[in-house]
Formats: C-alpha cells, structure tokens, sequence
C-alpha cells in the first residue's frame, strides 16, 4: 500500500473492523469471568477471526468481503433489536447504556456506511468470457471492415 493509499475508506474500514474485533474479545473475558466456563469463549472467538479477516481483505478492497461485512453488521443490528423487544417483556430485562449503543449500534451503521460507499466506489471486474484460442477470428491488417 502506497503513503497515498492510505487513510481512505478501506483503512476507516479496517480500523472499526479491528476495534469490534478487539471489544468483542473483551466481552468475552467478562462473561467467562462472569459465567466461569470456557465454552463461552467459542463463539467470540470465531467472530473475532471472522472480523480479523474482513479486517485484512476489506483494506484490500475484496467486494465479497465489504458485502460480508455488511451481512454480519446487519446480523449485529438485527440481534440489538431483537434484544431490545425481548427487553419490553416484564420477565427479561435489557439494560441500553451509552457504551452499549456506541459498540452495537454506532459501530456497525458506520461500518455499513463505510462498506457501502467502498463497494460503490470499487469497480466490478469482468471475468473474460472463456473462448478457446482456435475460435477467435483474426481479420487481415489491410481489409476495411
């Protein structure tokens, strides 16, 4: 990556990826702390990675990893929501908390802005259309078409 290059939109990206990455490994210590299992470490785990790759190819620039991060920022979203109607029943309750906001909702709607506006900017590639050699027709340098 050029000086040039960076502290665009991907590297935005990248960073807000690293930084969810590294609150959800911090969550994880408290509810194992809390919970005093291991198990619960599994999948925070598995979506830290997942968010340490989309990390990685998003500043790339990979289109399937901006359409993969927005998936997993809308699942985020949707999760939230859920939590919060859940939360109205008398017998559950849902504490909302500045902290909360700022890493379950901010994070992940700048995170699909960011991504929205890389994959429109990002052109598509065409994949060649796959024609043997011995099809394409040559036309002689002097003949006029």
């Amino acid at each position: 990556m050029t000086d040039d290059a960076r502290g665009g939109p991907a590297d935005l990206a990248r960073l807000l990826l690293l930084l969810q990455a590294g609150f959800v490994l911090v969550a994880m210590l408290g509810e194992i702390a809390l919970m005093a299992s291991p198990i619960y470490a599994v999948l925070p785990i598995a979506k830290a990675a997942l968010l340490l790759v989309l990390a990685r190819t998003v500043a790339a620039c990979r289109r399937w990893a901006m359409i993969t991060t927005m998936a997993v920022q809308v699942l985020g979203l949707i999760g939230f929501w859920i939590g919060v109607l859940l939360g109205l029943l008398p017998q559950l309750d849902r504490t909302i908390t500045l902290t909360g906001l700022i890493t379950e909702v901010a994070l992940p709607v700048a995170l699909i802005v960011v991504c929205a506006r890389l994959l429109s900017a990002t052109p598509r590639r065409r994949k060649a259309a796959l024609v043997p050699p011995t099809m394409i027709l040559r036309v002689p340098a002097g003949t006029a078409s």
